[in-house]
């Protein structure tokens, strides 16, 4: 019991002596308080250990620092929770001046949102922190408008704004609209208007998903799908985590602020939503996120002026042609799809930063993952980490990440380093990128220890290390 105790005043860092000289904020902190971890588990957690540090004082034959070693922490947690009440300060979830549930703010949202047949706001994406140059920066306005309960299409769409691209100071304007019939987009380097009139009869152009994927960068950004969801707020409602955090103030709006932690397909979000306290609606999401490094940062959608059941004309859902601009008729791309898995896989020789030369014969006899990416664009920048990841896991097991660069605008080499990124980068790899034709990014193949794809993916890359595991398993297993 000694023992313990002396372990931890060791990491308190502090004595009773220092705790009877301390003003009140700093006394907090020597006990381990802060205004955000003040909640009843970590109340409880550090009971205990100022009971270890009582009987410690006991044990020593100081029964009076003991006693004033109690009376002083009753004091503090009576003065905190005294300022708390006055102050009407939220502190931590369930604590403060208001104790709401998390989930049941989370509801209120869900039902907020059903009733709503229209939104219109201004939008601002960007990433913040670790991630602020891991995410593409956007400002616009967004509209939506309803369409009939049963329509799989869910809703008319507006987007128009400003777009740059992760890592790019080129400002690129947008204008992309879908009216229930047929999505336009303005392409301003091209000057064309992309016209594309979905087919009623063909079910794969019936789902809000085939109209979303063409609204490219910007729109994709600052449209919150959550609005138009059949069961909005599904997930985070029944969030494994879910704490009240509080409120705070967006872009002139009270907010709720609500944490929550939930898995979507084998991968673990934290979010946090920000919802009017008069309204329930959103204002402010926050998706948080972790480097390589352990840096943290979040991918964050902030929305102002924000209009509701509000009756938009059709013309609001149409793009007028520009001056000097021309009708282009959407043209699905005729892209290869990706080698087959058990095919050998082709050969390559890349150099590294180093200018150190690397082919894929050289690595027969281990598995070679092989990342195409560039940092301009967002989603092979979310996937880095988890290359990351299976480099410090497999490079002992005899696996090999590669990052292959193509059609980079940047220094990716650079990027690599500032982020601190440690598996290898290969560079100019787009003659390598057609031999494995790879037509949009990020694409990744797995190569087994024969020189055989075992697995390859565009995407996200989720599953990659349950394949790994997999295949090094029946690796054991054979002869």
């Amino acid at each position: 019991m000694q023992r313990h105790a002396q372990q931890i005043i060791g990491r308190e860092g502090e004595t009773a002596t220092l705790l009877s000289s301390c003003p009140l904020n700093f006394s907090l902190r020597v006990i381990g308080f802060a205004p955000r971890q003040f909640n009843r588990s970590v109340l409880l957690y550090k009971l205990q250990h100022f009971e270890m540090l009582t009987v410690y004082f006991q044990m020593c034959n100081s029964k009076p620092s003991a006693l004033q070693l109690k009376n002083i922490f009753l004091a503090i947690i009576c003065t905190f929770c005294f300022s708390a009440f006055i102050c009407g300060q939220q502190v931590g979830p369930g604590v403060g001046a208001d104790t709401r549930d998390a989930r049941q703010v989370i509801y209120a949202a869900a039902q907020a949102i059903r009733k709503t047949r229209s939104f219109a706001y201004k939008a601002i994406y960007q990433g913040t922190g670790a991630f602020s140059t891991h995410a593409p920066n956007v400002v616009g306005e967004a509209t939506m408008q309803r369409l009939g309960a049963e329509n799989p299409l869910k809703a008319k769409f507006a987007a128009q704004g400003v777009f740059f691209a992760t890592g790019s100071d080129e400002r690129q304007n947008f204008h992309t609209t879908f009216d229930g019939t047929a999505v336009n987009r303005l392409r301003p380097k091209e000057r064309v208007l992309v016209q594309k009139k979905l087919q009623n009869d063909n079910p794969a152009e019936r789902e809000l998903g085939f109209v979303t994927s063409f609204f490219g960068g910007g729109p994709y950004q600052i449209i919150m799908l959550e609005w138009i969801e059949d069961e909005p707020l599904k997930l985070q409602s029944q969030a494994e985590v879910a704490d009240y955090e509080g409120r705070t103030i967006i872009e002139n709006v009270n907010c709720h602020v609500v944490y929550v932690e939930y898995m979507r397909q084998a991968r673990q979000f934290r979010e946090r939503w920000f919802f009017g306290i008069n309204d329930n609606l959103p204002r402010k999401v926050e998706q948080l996120e972790m480097d390589a490094k352990g840096r943290h940062g979040a991918y964050v959608l902030t929305l102002s002026g924000l209009q509701v059941n509000t009756a938009f004309d059709d013309s609001k859902f149409k793009v007028s042609l520009p001056e000097g601009y021309s009708i282009k008729l959407y043209q699905p791309p005729t892209r290869p799809p990706l080698l087959p898995v058990n095919s050998p896989a082709p050969e390559w020789k890349l150099f590294d930063s180093a200018t150190r030369e690397h082919s894929l014969s050289e690595y027969r006899g281990k598995i070679v993952i092989m990342d195409f990416w560039a940092t301009w664009c967002g989603p092979c920048i979310r996937t880095m980490p988890v290359l990351q990841k299976l480099h410090d896991k497999f490079k002992a097991r005899g696996i090999e990440v590669f990052g292959v660069n193509v059609w980079e605008e940047s220094n990716s080499v650079a990027y690599m380093k500032q982020k601190g990124f440690t598996y290898t980068s290969l560079l100019k790899g787009e003659e390598i990128a057609k031999s494995y034709n790879v037509g949009s990014l990020p694409t990744l193949y797995i190569i087994g220890v024969d020189g055989k794809i075992i697995y390859r993916t565009t995407g996200a890359h989720d599953e990659v290390e349950t394949v790994l595991e997999r295949y090094l398993k029946e690796l054991e297993t054979k002869p």
